[in-house]
């Protein structure tokens, strides 16, 4: 007797199958009924008055473009849960030899130098590179490239001198480890595959990459009859440019090139020089330290005049533009955000006042050389004085602080700032600074760094590099369309009254959290004097051409809604009150990757190229009056259930059907051919564990499932060939492990017993053969 997996069952010949498998071998698969697929465009939500019987209304809106998606340098994913580990790489399990075999570090200039925890990343994040080990001596080590989703590790062959500080268009730029005869070497990020494209001479040790090419930079003891030079990828010079660098001073240990795609930027021997990075032609140079990039593709510096450290008559901070035009500020100190909300133009501390745009936003400064990691529209995070502050964008006035116990390298989804503290990570709300959650690391955290890697959480040291997984949706733009409650400068404190017009809910995204499923909501008044939402038993449900997404039912007296007056022209977007409303468990039928992500828009005008929902909003007459709510701490929970008490067979169907296509491209570049823990088989008319499996029985354990793992995936057993039976709908996590072995026990260490968990290995070729393994 064999299992679903296609395996003999291991306790003996003939024990009955449990949980997921039935008493009898399976019937032949049932024909499959193929969801529709109605994509028509935009959504608007109207919530009806019972008057009215609740009557349905079908809007579209434009296409949904980028606007409120995540921006470079965030997590791409949401973590508004505490995650668990996805993967894990030792410096021990990368294979590397030599000199420096137990620790990882960064491939660019100074990491490489002084062994820093540091990384060289895609521009989507999904692929990162280190260096590990070394060959005789610590100047050759081992790059190795590792799939940020998986933990998957690629090493590349050979060794090498140093790299670009990240990856362009799927390739790092890199020299060869030869010192006396260095070649340029460019290497894929997927495939490990290593080409040389030019030879270069002895002084040649800086490099960079940009769309715009390959750069290297000459660096040698004198400090003059230096070059830069640009290469495409198959080596050909585009130009060589040869500098005389201002004569540096301070420490000439510093060094390295910073390559955007308007600029480059070289330092060494004290100096730093700014050229264009289409042409060549030399911008600056002086004697200084930094190459600080910004979103826009310029830069910053800290220049200093005078004849040594000991004589500086003047210190400044030039701003170079991507067009090459320059600003200089007379200040000491400057600091780059990581991350930049939308609509903002580069902004920098300059002596701790925030500047954007070269016009300073802040009349007072923070002292004690503060760094800045986040500037939104809203709030701008600093560490000062040992502690993580949030500080409003356009005043500096501080709105909240958060004892970190020593944090680095905050990173965030938009919605939290995550940092290191006492062995954890710890989550705090980018508005409030309220603790979220903590993730312990398992490794020694006392040095190492975050990096947001895709939709992965890295924690990275020398001694190894851990990636935590997303438990929520796809991530949003930090800023005031990202607080779930009211926007920006909403600190109204008046009432407002209902109305006998229906307002207008627009969804701006979905998500999950570990309570359901999200649905961010603009709320927008259609009275001249604004609108109010008082009533309990409010219903609520979302639909779309496929069935059922969400029922619900909301206590707005406990919770009350006021929602200023409608806007006209350039201020119509910003009117109306945006709030998170939580269908539970039980309550939502889809997961946030099913759903096309709606228009940011909420005109309710047609458009092409978007969703529509169609949703049924039923409030129960009656009067009263409400502000509009201030940022809180979590989204409005549905009180109990919809109208809706459940899912029709073909509604099931339909919604199990859209689940397991949507994960097949994530288990294909993700899973496949991996192992990974089964969670669960089923098949409709399954009898087992007491009850009768139908479609919306199977899809509320999915969901289960996938709320409290946060990243579990469906499949459609017809449609892999390492199961034997067809009609089986297969839950499996989607951590990935080196074997069977590793896999039993995340079974064990998440409280599962054997008839529960198992190892698989999921395969888009391979046979049901040996592709399972109880425990």
């Amino acid at each position: 007797m064999t299992s679903p997996g296609g395996q003999p069952f291991p306790y003996g010949p003939q024990q009955t199958p449990q949980y997921g498998y039935g008493q009898v071998p399976p019937p032949p698969a049932p024909a499959r009924r193929s969801a529709l697929t109605w994509i028509l465009a935009g959504v608007s939500v109207l919530c009806v008055l019972v008057l009215v019987a609740g009557g349905i209304w079908w809007f579209t809106s434009r296409k949904a473009d980028d606007a409120s998606g995540p921006v470079p340098g965030q997590l791409t994913s949401e973590f508004p849960t505490a995650p668990s580990v996805s993967w894990k790489l030792t410096a021990a399990a990368t294979g590397a030899t030599g000199l420096n075999a137990h620790r990882i570090f960064g491939v660019a200039g100074q990491d490489k130098t002084y062994l820093v925890a540091n990384r060289a990343l895609n521009e989507d994040g999904s692929i990162m590179a280190v260096f590990a080990g070394s060959g005789s001596n610590s100047d050759t080590p081992q790059l190795v490239l590792i799939d940020t989703a998986t933990g998957h590790k690629r090493t590349a062959p050979g060794t090498f001198g140093t790299c670009s500080e990240r990856i362009v268009g799927g390739v790092i730029a890199c020299t060869s480890a030869s010192q006396t005869s260095p070649e340029l070497v460019i290497v894929d990020a997927r495939s490990g595959e290593r080409r040389t494209i030019a030879s270069l001479d002895s002084t040649s040790s800086m490099i960079g990459i940009s769309r715009l090419g390959v750069f290297v930079g000459s660096r040698d003891g004198s400090g003059h009859d230096r070059a830069l030079v640009r290469y495409d990828l198959s080596g050909k010079i585009l130009f060589r440019k040869t500098f005389e660098p201002a004569e540096g001073f301070g420490s000439g240990d510093a060094w390295g090139l910073t390559a955007t795609d308007s600029l480059v930027a070289l330092q060494s021997g004290g100096a730093i020089t700014h050229f264009r990075g289409d042409t060549g032609e030399m911008l600056l140079t002086k004697a200084g330290y930094g190459r600080e990039p910004l979103p826009d593709g310029g830069l910053v510096t800290s220049t200093s005049t005078g004849k040594d450290l000991t004589s500086i008559t003047s210190r400044d901070v030039v701003h170079t533009a991507p067009s090459g035009t320059q600003r200089t500020f007379t200040a000491n100190t400057v600091a780059v955000p990581d991350v930049v909300g939308r609509d903002i133009a580069a902004p920098f501390l300059v002596d701790g006042k925030l500047y954007v745009g070269d016009q300073a936003r802040w009349s007072s400064a923070l002292d004690n050389y503060p760094q800045v990691h986040i500037v939104a529209d809203d709030v701008t995070v600093v560490s000062h004085d040992g502690r993580l502050r949030g500080m409003d964008t356009d005043s500096g006035r501080e709105l909240w602080s958060a004892d970190s116990g020593g944090f680095r390298s905050p990173v965030t989804d938009g919605r939290h700032v995550m940092y290191v503290a006492n062995g954890s990570i710890v989550a705090v709300d980018l508005h409030t600074g309220r603790e979220q959650w903590r993730a312990p690391v398992p490794m020694d955290t006392t040095s190492g760094t975050l990096a947001a890697a895709g939709g992965t959480l890295v924690f990275q040291s020398n001694d190894g590099i851990v990636g935590f997984g997303a438990t929520g949706g796809t991530a949003s733009a930090p800023g005031s369309a990202n607080t779930g409650t009211a926007g920006k400068g909403s600190t109204d404190d008046s009432y407002y009254t209902r109305c006998g017009s229906k307002p207008v809910f627009t969804p701006q995204k979905f998500r999950t959290e570990s309570g359901g499923l999200v649905v961010t909501m603009k709320i927008t008044a259609t009275c001249p004097g604004g609108d109010a939402l008082t009533s309990s038993g409010t219903s609520v449900t979302i639909s779309d051409s496929t069935g059922l997404i969400a029922t619900g039912t909301f206590d707005f007296a406990a919770n009350p809604v006021g929602v200023p007056k409608p806007g006209n022209g350039s201020e119509e977007k910003k009117s109306g009150t945006t709030v998170d409303l939580l269908f539970k468990q039980g309550q939502f039928f889809r997961t946030p990757d099913t759903l096309p992500a709606p228009s940011s828009g909420g005109s309710g005008a047609s458009g092409s190229g978007g969703h529509s929902y169609l949703v049924d909003c039923v409030q129960p007459d009656g009067s009263g009056k409400a502000k509009v709510p201030a940022p809180s701490d979590g989204p409005i929970a549905a009180s109990g259930p919809g109208p809706q008490t459940g899912l029709n067979p073909m509604s099931g169907l339909s919604a199990l059907r859209i689940q397991a296509d949507s994960d097949k491209a994530f288990i294909l570049g993700s899973l496949n051919n991996r192992w990974v823990a089964q969670l669960s088989s089923k098949r409709v008319g399954l009898v087992a564990d007491g009850r009768t499996w139908d479609e919306k029985a199977i899809l509320d354990e999915f969901l289960a499932l996938r709320l409290r793992f946060a990243d579990v995936r469906l499949l459609y057993s017809d449609e892999w060939p390492v199961f034997s039976y067809k009609g089986w709908w297969v839950s499996v996590a989607a951590a990935t492990f080196p074997g069977p072995d590793e896999a039993n026990q995340w079974c064990r260490s998440n409280g599962f017993d054997r008839d529960h968990c198992f190892a698989k290995l999921v395969s888009s070729t391979a046979s049901p053969e040996g592709s399972t393994r109880y425990w």
